[in-house]
């Protein structure tokens, strides 16, 4: 009875971290969309929805605690629990690169266009999204994530950065007026490059919880 006890609070567990997965990626997609089509009002609801991802961030991290602190559990959920800490902590800070990609929106000089349709940012994120998928999948299945299309898509998203940087140069160069444009889709790469480490290394941790041995992804 303890241990069915037990089992369903490791799965309210991996449902929340399910629902803070949904939230961080929305806010991702979202931020970025916001900034595309310059729209303020959607930047805000992604600003607005910062408070919820701590609070996920925080009460995931209380029921961690709390579970092994009162169930001593065995190594294979001892090592789901330390794996879900980590990812936690990797989905928070994809929100908040949402977030502060929402609040570019929000500072975006009023009147100032686009230089270009920023497509490659737009690609970015797909992979990036891609990336995020293979690894929920893997956490929902309790099974290591395949490393080679992560790979693949990690390559991607870093080849797709320095795109952005070349193409934002070139902007820069043609006139000045495209200078402040230009350090945003740069900042923007930035972000998206950054959320796809993340992705890794949560796909790390995971490999470790199915596997228990270690990974190192380029």
């Amino acid at each position: 009875m303890v241990r069915e006890g037990f089992q369903i609070e490791v799965e309210t567990i991996d449902a929340q971290v399910g629902e803070m997965a949904t939230l961080a990626r929305g806010m991702l997609r979202d931020g970025l969309q916001s900034l595309l089509d310059l729209d303020r009002e959607a930047a805000n609801v992604v600003v607005s929805r910062a408070d919820e991802l701590a609070q996920l961030d925080e009460d995931i991290e209380t029921n961690v605690l709390s579970l092994l602190a009162l169930q001593a559990p065995v190594a294979g959920d001892l090592r789901r629990m330390g794996a879900a800490l980590k990812l936690i902590t990797y989905l928070n800070r994809i929100g908040r690169y949402g977030y502060d990609i929402a609040r570019m929106t929000q500072g975006w000089t009023e009147g100032l266009d686009h230089v270009a349709r920023p497509v490659y940012l737009k690609e970015m994120a797909s992979k990036v999204e891609a990336m995020l998928d293979l690894v929920l999948a893997a956490f929902r299945d309790h099974a290591a994530p395949d490393a080679s299309p992560l790979v693949e898509l990690e390559d991607d998203v870093d080849a797709l950065r320095y795109s952005v940087w070349r193409e934002c140069l070139t902007y820069m160069a043609q006139d000045t007026r495209h200078i402040e444009p230009s350090a945003h889709y740069m900042m923007v790469a930035r972000y998206l490059e950054r959320c796809g480490d993340n992705v890794c290394k949560m796909a790390e941790k995971l490999h470790y919880v199915a596997t228990g041995e270690r990974l190192l992804l380029p």
